[in-house]
């Protein structure tokens, strides 16, 4: 039989005698730099994975906790909304939407208040005639030119007709700062002024030199005769009091 073993007595232990020894070399790390294990032989596992490990499982347990919390709700719900209170929460909803209503029309909101009309920069066609046309709109308007005006074109109706036309779509087009003022020379001043400049126009029987030609020089009406009455009721008038229009073949047969 063996005999148990031994250790020697703690006196009798000489580290001269000792089988090995690890050098006392700077390879050697201390025994201070080893990571201890934790939890007996399993290694540690890193803080950051297991911070996102709990919160997917917290994530988890919330989404199915909600989901149970909202299948109790709707059965509770179910439970509790008898035709009863169905009714009585109908007529609730119509009575509060009366009384809204209610306040709404004993309270009308304003009307907005349509934007005011820009003033004008120009108080009449006169004025307009004078300090812009006259010295932007510059030609030759002496004799010998192909060019006629008038110093006096407020006596003759087309010229005053023609002018206004001018005056007011300047006014309209210079509140378009992109192709406002082009429009206005393209569409209005160009054709406007060549129609007054003809020398067969409105001022032909007048000169720069000479001035406004009245008494037998002046341009007469173009001759007109009334139409009968039938052909062209007032359109002012009501459709009951206006005269009903014949055909103009059969006023001719007439």
């Amino acid at each position: 039989m063996t005999a148990p073993f031994e250790p020697p007595p703690e006196d009798d232990f000489d580290p001269g005698e000792a089988d090995y020894l690890p050098p006392d070399d700077e390879d050697y790390p201390p025994p201070s730099a080893y990571t201890p294990l934790s939890g007996g032989d399993e290694p540690n596992v890193e803080a950051p994975l297991s911070e996102n490990l709990e919160a997917m499982v917290g994530k988890a347990v919330l989404k199915r906790i909600q989901k149970e919390a909202d299948a109790i709700a709707e059965a509770k719900w179910a439970e509790i909304l008898t035709p009863e209170l169905y009714a009585r929460l109908e007529a609730a909803a119509a009575a509060r939407l009366l009384a809204q209503l209610e306040i709404s029309l004993a309270n009308p909101e304003p009307e907005p208040e349509p934007p005011a009309e820009p003033e004008l920069v120009f108080g009449s066609v006169e004025e307009f005639v004078r300090e812009r046309i006259a010295p932007v709109y510059r030609r030759e308007v002496i004799e010998g030119t192909s060019r006629n005006w008038c110093t006096q074109w407020w006596k003759h109706a087309e010229a005053i007709s023609r002018l206004e036309a001018l005056w007011r779509a300047w006014e309209r087009l210079r509140l378009d700062p992109s192709t406002g003022m082009s429009v206005w020379w393209r569409d209005h001043a160009d054709h406007h002024m060549a129609q007054l400049f003809d020398p067969e126009g409105t001022f032909k029987a007048c000169s720069v030199r000479s001035g406004h030609a009245g008494g037998d020089f002046a341009i007469v009406p173009l001759p007109t005769e009334p139409a009968p009455s039938s052909m062209f009721p007032d359109m002012r008038l009501s459709p009951e009091s206006a005269p009903t229009a014949a055909s103009p073949h059969k006023e001719g047969n007439n």
